[in-house]
């Protein structure tokens, strides 16, 4: 099947579920078919489930959580439709929880080896002890890369995404951008996109340094529960 899977994951709070989300609003807005899977198996308190309904709304197949178990690091299950996520027809997109397993939750998910445009990005949020400094953010990707090495299991980009909520001002933004793209660089890695709020909309243009800018419309303080 000639389609594109891509993958999200960070640090807790770096904004990957709000990345992959808007990665998603961005095929429907194109009308392509699009599949979100929630695979954050490690904060069942703050997944996609809540926004089902929304997102479906906006045109988006979403395969989360089903099940309340669970708090915090005592992690939950996941279910079979998870397990199964690339039977769905279209593109996919994945967000994957934080924690020390890292990509290594992708390895119950049938089949993704053997997709052929599997994408997987690192969202970095400078703002976040994890990933504060250049040497944090190298170690957080070695850290994320799991315990499984495997050909395929590796990251494709970086989605420079520092943020301080409703207090980012623009300028906390290209800063982020700056360490992130220095740490990236000297791992031979790109900065796939830049994500800044809607309200700073009008301060950025399609591109910044010629790094595509993606625009957030702030969906995950609705999904905690």
């Amino acid at each position: 099947m000639d389609r594109t899977v891509e993958v999200y994951c960070g640090a807790y709070a770096s904004g990957k579920s709000e990345t992959a989300i808007n990665r998603a609003r961005q095929y429907a807005l194109r009308n392509e078919k699009i599949t979100l899977v929630d695979l954050d198996s490690v904060e069942p308190a703050y997944t996609l489930r809540p926004l089902v309904e929304p997102l479906t709304k906006m045109g988006i197949n979403v395969i989360a959580q089903t099940s309340y178990l669970g708090l915090g690091e005592a992690a939950t299950y996941v279910n079979g439709a998870q397990i199964n996520s690339l039977s769905e027809q279209g593109d996919i997109i994945i967000d994957v929880g934080y924690g020390a397993g890292g990509l290594d939750i992708l390895d119950i998910i049938n089949g993704i080896e053997k997709e052929k445009n599997l994408h997987i990005y690192l969202v970095v949020n400078t703002s976040k002890f994890e990933t504060s400094s250049v040497e944090n953010i190298l170690e957080y990707i070695q850290f994320s890369e799991g315990l499984e090495k495997r050909p395929w299991k590796k990251f494709d980009g970086i989605i420079s995404n520092t943020h301080f909520g409703d207090e980012t001002r623009k300028e906390d933004i290209i800063n982020g951008y700056k360490m992130t793209k220095e740490a990236a660089e000297k791992i031979g890695l790109n900065i796939f996109a830049i994500g800044i709020p809607e309200n700073l909309d009008a301060e950025f243009e399609e591109k910044y340094d010629g790094v595509p800018v993606w625009r957030y419309k702030r969906m995950m303080p609705s999904a905690l529960w």
